[in-house]
């Protein structure tokens, strides 16, 4: 594992997932890729420092929890940021967004960001 921890990505789209995690490990990031199946058994095998949902896999994976239970930062990858999909991202424990189209680095940024400010009393990011 990378000294920047592994991260996990739940992200429907398998084409975007493996682009995902191959930027990620040009990053110097350890990745892997899950979905809301086996995303359990992921974080107990693999101790992640951070996951990357979009927002498909989160709606799937908030029906039954929070994210706050997974007990590691979230950085939400959305369409478009409703205040509706805001409120019911931080109620279930969202410590970041990112918009698409990715854009630059933010991404990565907000990934950076998550690792930074998790364990803060506010590690929720406004960009």
């Amino acid at each position: 594992m990378s000294e920047a921890g592994t991260i996990l990505i739940g992200v429907g789209d398998a084409i975007l997932a493996d682009s995902l995690r191959f930027s990620l490990e040009l990053e110097g990031f350890d990745a892997r890729l899950c979905d809301e199946r086996s995303l359990l058994p992921l974080l107990a095998a693999n101790n992640p420092r951070c996951l990357v949902l979009d927002q498909e896999v989160f709606t799937k994976l908030a029906t039954g929890r929070t994210v706050s239970d997974l007990h590691v930062p979230v950085v939400l990858m959305v369409g478009q940021r409703t205040q509706r999909l805001m409120e019911r991202a931080r109620a279930a424990g969202v410590t970041h967004m990112v918009e698409t189209p990715l854009l630059g680095g933010a991404l990565f940024e907000e990934i950076r960001k998550a690792l930074d400010g998790y364990g803060r009393a506010d590690g929720n990011s406004s960009s």
